[in-house]
C-alpha cells in the first residue's frame, strides 16, 4: 500500500451484509477475524473469506476484545455473560452475573490478567476463568477499564474520575484521579507515563501518573468514544471530530499546543479510528460509512485516502491485522468490509 497521493484506492477484499448492526471487530494472531453481532452472535471470518457464525450471547454482544492466548476472543453481553470463542468456533461461559450486562472488560496479554466490571465492581479473571480478585470500591458505575502497557496496574474509569489498582490484587488502597464529569472511557500512554479519558462532556481528560498533574482538552464536537495511540512517537488519536483529531504526547506534551488534524473534508463526523500496527497511518471510519487511511504528520500536505465509500451507515468497528496488511470496517446497519491493502489500486 502506497499513499503516493491523496485520492480513492479500489482494495480487493469481502464486502457482506449481515443481519445485525456490528458492534466490533479484532483479528486475532494467526488473521482470523471476529466480529461481534447486535443479535448475540460472533463471526469468524478466515484470511480466505470462509465464514462461521456462533451464536455466543442472548442479545446484543456489548463488547469485543482478543483474549489472552491471542488466539480465542471474550465477549461481553447483554446477557449478563462473559464468554470465550476459540478459533475452531468453541464456546464457554467464563462469568455469568443474573439480570445485570457486561459491556467492559479489558486484557493484558503481557500480564496475562483479564478484568471485568459489574456495576462498581471490578473483578480479576485468571486463564482458568476463575475470579482472583475483586472489589466495589468505586463511587460509581465502572464505565471502562484499562491496563497499562506492562500489565501491573489497572485503570477504571467511571463518574468523576480515575480509580488506578496494582493488578496483581484488588486489597490495596487505590489511587484516585479526580476530575467532575462522566468519564466514559480510559487509556495509558504506550510508556505508561499519562491515563487518559473521554468524557460525556466531549472532551478529553489526563493525568501524568508520576505526579497527578493533569490536562484536557476541550472543543470537540462530539464524544470520542473511538481513541487509540501510536507508540513512537507517542501520539492519541481521537474521533469526535469531522476528521481525526492527534495529540503528541513527547516532549513536553500536548498541553498548550494545537493538535494535528488529519483527514480534513472526508466526511462529517469520525466515529472510529484504528492505527496501523507498524506505520504511522491511521485508519478512520466516519458517521456516514466512509472509510478513510491518513498519515499521522503534522505536515499541512498529509496525505489520505478513501478506501470505502459513504452508505449512510454509522461505522461501529475498524481493526487491522496483526501484519497491518488487512483492515475491517463494520457499520451499525450490518455491512462488513474486509480490505486486502496488500493489493490496493488507486482510481
Amino acid at each position: 500500500m502506497s499513499l503516493a497521493e491523496t485520492g480513492v484506492l479500489t482494495p480487493p477484499g469481502i464486502e457482506t451484509v449481515v443481519d445485525a448492526g456490528i458492534t466490533g471487530a479484532v483479528f486475532s494472531q494467526s488473521g482470523l477475524l471476529a466480529v461481534s453481532l447486535g443479535d448475540g452472535g460472533v463471526q469468524l471470518i478466515d484470511p480466505a473469506g470462509g465464514v462461521q457464525t456462533v451464536p455466543a450471547h442472548d442479545g446484543a454482544v456489548l463488547c469485543l476484545v482478543l483474549d489472552i492466548d491471542g488466539r480465542s476472543f471474550l465477549t461481553g453481553g447483554d446477557d449478563g455473560r462473559l464468554v470465550r470463542t476459540t478459533e475452531d468456533a468453541g464456546t464457554s461461559e467464563i462469568m455469568r452475573t443474573p439480570g445485570r450486562q457486561i459491556d467492559v472488560v479489558a486484557v493484558s496479554r503481557l500480564g496475562k490478567a483479564r478484568a471485568v466490571a459489574v456495576g462498581r465492581e471490578v473483578r480479576l479473571i485468571d486463564g482458568s476463568g476463575n475470579v482472583r480478585a475483586s472489589s466495589s470500591d468505586h463511587p460509581s458505575t465502572v464505565s471502562a477499564l484499562a491496563f497499562n502497557p506492562k500489565g501491573k496496574r489497572l485503570a477504571a474509569a467511571h463518574y468523576g474520575g480515575v480509580t488506578l489498582w496494582w493488578s496483581a490484587t484488588l486489597g490495596q488502597t487505590p489511587s484516585r484521579l479526580t476530575w467532575r464529569g462522566s468519564h466514559i472511557g480510559v487509556s495509558w500512554s504506550p510508556d505508561g507515563t499519562h491515563v487518559m479519558t473521554a468524557m460525556q462532556e466531549r472532551e478529553l481528560h489526563g493525568w501524568r501518573v508520576a505526579d497527578g498533574s493533569d490536562l484536557a482538552m476541550r472543543g470537540y464536537a462530539a464524544k470520542a468514544r473511538s481513541v487509540d495511540w501510536l507508540a513512537k512517537p507517542p501520539t492519541l488519536v481521537t474521533s469526535g471530530a469531522d476528521c481525526v483529531v492527534a495529540w503528541p504526547f513527547s516532549g513536553s506534551g500536548p498541553q498548550g499546543k494545537p493538535p494535528i488534524e488529519v483527514g480534513q473534508g472526508i466526511g462529517q463526523l469520525v466515529t472510529q479510528v484504528a492505527i496501523h500496527p507498524v506505520r504511522p497511518l491511521v485508519a478512520a471510519g466516519f458517521d456516514d460509512g466512509r472509510v478513510a487511511i491518513c498519515e499521522l504528520t503534522a505536515d499541512r500536505e498529509s496525505r489520505a485516502i478513501r478506501v470505502r465509500a459513504a452508505d449512510g451507515s454509522k461505522v461501529s468497528a475498524l481493526a487491522w491485522s496483526q501484519d497491518g496488511a488487512r483492515l475491517a470496517a463494520g457499520t451499525d446497519s450490518g455491512a462488513l468490509s474486509i480490505f486486502d491493502l496488500t493489493k490496493a489500486s488507486s482510481q
